[in-house]
């Protein structure tokens, strides 16, 4: 395991019953959307160190994916910045020269994907976008540690299809996803310790 490991969710509901509090790793509640996490984030790795390997753990939704899938995302970007109108491609920012952010650690043994992220809670397909995975921070987490140098890994449970059941499908998944990603956060936590040794 890397020297420094930072636990990084959006929410203390998406640790149901302390489920991530045994494996004695610190752990950072953001709050929800890109600007919470980008700020809350900032100011913890000038805490912990630029040196912490950042582990994001979350429920999301896909439409690809089929529920219950955990899914590490190793691709970002944010299908809700449409700065089209001055030429811009969808997803980049003005004066930014790509529109996807590629600084996720790929885990064996997961299916990698691309998260779609935006402070929407997104219910319907989108006419463009693939929309694998779909969260509301990760693009953000992505970011703040391609900046500083931070190794990134994100695990993503999908809870639901983005469609008109979200909201509900989430609620009742939360607490299962907490099991699941503990999972695969154990398995990822041995593949990166094995990573440092080898």
């Amino acid at each position: 395991m890397p020297d420094k490991v930072l636990l990084v969710l959006a929410l203390p509901q998406e640790n149901a019953d302390g489920r991530f509090n045994d494996l004695g790793l610190p752990i950072l509640y953001t709050g929800v959307g890109k600007v919470n996490a980008a700020m809350s984030l900032t100011a913890a790795l000038h805490t912990h160190g630029s040196a912490a390997t950042v582990i994001n753990l979350g429920s999301a939704g896909s439409h690809t994916f089929q529920a219950g899938s955990v899914v590490c995302a190793t691709r970002f970007f944010q299908h809700d910045m449409d700065a089209t109108a001055l030429g811009c491609a969808l997803g980049q920012t003005p004066f930014e020269e790509t529109t996807h952010l590629d600084y996720g650690l790929a885990i064996p043994g997961l299916a990698h994907a691309t998260c779609y992220t935006g402070d929407r809670f997104i219910t319907e397909r989108h006419p463009l976008l693939p929309m694998q995975v779909i969260d509301m921070e990760a693009y953000a987490l992505a970011k703040v540690c391609q900046r500083f140098g931070a190794p990134f890994v994100s695990l993503k449970f999908i809870t639901d299809g983005a469609d008109g059941q979200a909201a509900t499908d989430w609620q009742e998944s939360v607490a299962i996803s907490a099991s699941r990603l503990y999972q695969a956060l154990r398995e990822t936590l041995s593949h990166l310790k094995d990573a440092a040794v080898g």
